[in-house]
Formats: structure tokens, C-alpha cells, sequence
């Protein structure tokens, strides 16, 4: 018989079985879906314990920040803060002792989880700093602090007031905020702008107390820029035309009501459109009669 010319090659292919061949390869396949399904039931607990370390983080922010709303003698308040990006760098701090609160509202720059860390540092500030007769010298002392830690600190504008509960008086300090609107019983408005420039910017600056009475019937109202700024479909910002307009036409008995309106008018003009920034109002109003 000839000599066959593959005769010196391997024939074990002739042995082939598709079972023993074809059970690896599955083995393997299944062994890399449980790695991938293991590996994105992973992500989906990480992600959950995110979204729950992020919802206890904003209870905190909202403790710090005192009730949001509040009623001393004749004087009622109510305020909101809404967050573009789960925690907020606006801010709205109540406190009060005896007939007199003390009133903070500012905007941290930046947004989310670090604007939201800042606040923290900043409410301690306030607990360490705040003059409640002379809200200059708190925006000069929290400034001093804040330049301190530049650069890693951010810049914030802010209004500090003190309001006397039984007379009316309150006593205020801007620090470079969008200026609060004193709206008055008959009609007429003034905006509280004295103070100086924003904190953290200029290490030496220095900051002036004003100071304005609230009267039977006036309404005080205290915003962020992410008021001014809210857009509607068109693009179109809500801007301070219109936030005037809804000042004058928004009294209700209660300054949580008072409230409800502002916000009412600001989602209406948006149309569900969604925040791209963070927004806060603070209502301050003065009861007919006292």
C-alpha cells in the first residue's frame, strides 16, 4: 500500500466531539455574564447608597437652616430652597431669641455636592461670627475667614439681617446679593442694597449696615440669581420685571401663602421646564395689625 503523503501530520482531529469541544466555551460565556451581572448589580447598590447619603446630606442642609416657617409677635416667615443638582449652594438660615430672629440668605458659587459641603462650613461661620446688632461686621468677619482659605474657598453673596419682632426694625447688611424688595402697605418699594462687595473676594473690604422699618402690611422678600434666571421654553429669563410685578400682586394672609404665590408664578413662566440653578426665596411679612 503507498505511503500516504499526510501520513507524518496529526490526525486527532478526526477524534473531534462537539460536546467536549462546545462545554468550555459555554462555561466560559456563562462565567462572564455572572461577572458583568455581578459587576452592575455593583454599580446599581453603589448608586443607591449615593442617592441615600445624598438625601440624608440635604436633610442635614435643611436642619442647619432652621424651620421654613416661622412666626415672632406680628412678624410671619416662610422660605424654600430648591436645588438644581440634589444638594443646594443657596441658602436660607433662620434663628431667633426672644423678639428678635436673625436671618442669613446667600448663594454659594457652584452647584451640587460641594456648594452643599460649603454651606456646612458657612452656617458654622455664622454660629461664630454673627453680630446680631451689627450685621457689617459679620459680613467683614466671615469674609476675613473665607479669604483666608482662598483658593480653595468659593466666593458667596449674602444678606444678613436682624429684625426686631415687637418694633419693626431691621437691621441688614448685603454683601453683594441680588437686593431684597421692601415692599410697603401703600404700594411703594425700596431695595436693601447697602453693604459692600461679596465675601470672599477682597480680603480688606469693608461692609456697612443699613437699616429700614417694617410697618403694618409690609412684605419683604429676599431671592437668588436662580430666580432671576429660571427660563421658559423660549429661552426667556423671569428677570426682575416680572419678579417685581409678582411681588405687588402676590399678598395673601401668610407669609407661607405669600410664598406659595411667588413660587406659583416663577413654575407657571418656566412651563416645567427644568432648574439650571438653584433657587431660594424668603418672605418676610408684617401681620394689618399688631
Amino acid at each position: 500500500m503507498p505511503r500516504s503523503r499526510f501520513s507524518g501530520r496529526s490526525t486527532s482531529h478526526h477524534n473531534w466531539n462537539p460536546q467536549t469541544s462546545v462545554a468550555p466555551v459555554l462555561a466560559t460565556s456563562v462565567t462572564a455574564d455572572v461577572a458583568v451581572q455581578e459587576r452592575v448589580d455593583s454599580l446599581l447598590r453603589e448608586r443607591l447608597d449615593l442617592h441615600a447619603q445624598l438625601f440624608d446630606a440635604a436633610q442635614i442642609q435643611r436642619k442647619l437652616s432652621g424651620p421654613r416657617a416661622l412666626q415672632q409677635g406680628s412678624m410671619q416667615f416662610a422660605s424654600e430652597v430648591f436645588a438644581a443638582h440634589y444638594l443646594s449652594g443657596d441658602f436660607v438660615v433662620l434663628s431667633h431669641e426672644g423678639p428678635k430672629v436673625l436671618t442669613a440668605v446667600g448663594d454659594i458659587a457652584g452647584k451640587g455636592f460641594a456648594a452643599g459641603m460649603w454651606f456646612t462650613n458657612l452656617a458654622g461661620l455664622l454660629q461664630s461670627y454673627v453680630h446680631p446688632s451689627d450685621p457689617g461686621r459679620t459680613a467683614a468677619e466671615i469674609n476675613r475667614h473665607l479669604c483666608y482659605l482662598r483658593p480653595v474657598a468659593p466666593f458667596v453673596t449674602a444678606f444678613f439681617a436682624q429684625l426686631d419682632c415687637e418694633d419693626g426694625t431691621l437691621i441688614y447688611c448685603n454683601a453683594g446679593h441680588f437686593p431684597p424688595i421692601l415692599l410697603h402697605s401703600d404700594g411703594r418699594t425700596e431695595t436693601l442694597d447697602k453693604g459692600g462687595p461679596l465675601l470672599g473676594a477682597l480680603e480688606h473690604a469693608t461692609f456697612d449696615s443699613g437699616q429700614v422699618s417694617l410697618t403694618a402690611g409690609d412684605i419683604l422678600v429676599a431671592y437668588s440669581d436662580g430666580v432671576l434666571e429660571c427660563r421658559n421654553s423660549a429661552g426667556e429669563e423671569f428677570g426682575m420685571l416680572r419678579l417685581l410685578r409678582a411681588v405687588h400682586t402676590a399678598k395673601q394672609p401668610t407669609a407661607q401663602e405669600t410664598l406659595v404665590v411667588l413660587l406659583a408664578a416663577i413654575q407657571d413662566f418656566a412651563n416645567g421646564r427644568s432648574l439650571t440653578d438653584d433657587l431660594s426665596l424668603l418672605v418676610i411679612q408684617r401681620n394689618f395689625t399688631h
